[in-house]
């Protein structure tokens, strides 16, 4: 079996995100420190990055200063902390369109491209009736949508229509349709006996599957377009093919990097090293 060494990379945060966002119904008023951050895979001679972030440089600006997001760094620069270059990678699976996620495609030149059908599809949908969908599509830029669509025009950008097992030897790609988006997907990494998870934003956090201060009971996510009952169906469907709570891997959580080996650098950006394969040495020193 094809070993994995992985690594989820903050490219930025915000200090004080409503807690609402990230559990249904808990509009308190409280808040938590949010990260947002991409994830590496290495292994069967693949470069792999789940998701991508945004891009500071162009609209997604203006999604970034909205939501008091701080500290971005651009992805040669948080790349570079595990040894990568953008130019390096040569597979990109997006777990979904929102401008967080797949906004920095651009920063790839050499890399093929994963999404679902539906979720191009309906984002576009969406945004042309926003005058219904407007409350639900805030974290989806058009310009982002455009993009993605010439790049399947182009050839870069592979649409799926549902699942694929073994993208490569231990790598899956699973859908999370109508949960967070309409066409939503996560990726599962088969390392020896363990299942790893990237989630996607089915969660934003352990709470999600463990119950809020561990009750036990999950909560589904606060934001999100899709069905409530089916945001907790997934989240009991990755924490099954996970195992163990610790091996989902949730960009926004924060507590990963307290969870696993990580890093804090002077950029006040966090790695975790989550998984090494055989013989890698750590990268985070």
């Amino acid at each position: 079996m094809t070993s994995y060494s992985m690594w989820m990379l903050e490219y930025s945060h915000c200090l004080e995100h409503p807690v609402g966002c990230i559990f249904y119904g808990t509009w308190d008023g409280s808040t938590r420190k949010f990260a947002y951050s991409y994830v590496y895979v290495e292994g069967d001679g693949h470069r792999i990055l789940v998701d991508v972030g945004h891009d500071n440089r162009g609209s997604n600006r203006a999604y970034n200063d909205e939501n008091d997001i701080v500290d971005f760094q651009a992805p040669d620069v948080v790349l570079a902390k595990v040894g990568v270059t953008p130019e390096e990678i040569d597979t990109v699976i997006l777990t979904h369109a929102h401008y967080d996620h797949a906004g920095a495609a651009r920063y790839f030149p050499n890399a093929t491209f994963y999404l679902q059908r539906v979720e191009l599809e309906s984002s576009r949908w969406a945004l042309e009736n926003a005058h219904l969908y407007a409350s639900i599509i805030g974290a989806l830029d058009p310009e982002d949508v455009a993009m993605l669509e010439d790049m399947a025009d182009s050839g870069r950008l592979r649409l799926l229509d549902g699942p694929v097992e073994n993208l490569f030897p231990g790598l899956h790609i699973r859908t999370a349709l109508d949960t967070h988006t309409m066409g939503g997907q996560y990726v599962v990494v088969e390392e020896g006996s363990d299942n790893w998870v990237i989630t996607g934003d089915a969660l934003y956090s352990y709470e999600n599957a463990e119950g809020i201060g561990g009750s036990g009971v999950p909560v589904n996510i606060g934001f999100g377009g899709g069905s409530g009952w089916r945001g907790l169906q997934i989240i009991d469907e990755m924490s099954r093919t996970a195992g163990r709570t610790d091996r989902l891997v949730i960009v926004h959580e924060y507590d990963t990097f307290r969870r696993h080996p990580s890093r804090t650098y002077d950029d006040r950006l966090s790695v975790a090293e989550l998984i090494l394969a055989p013989g890698e040495a750590s990268r985070i020193g």
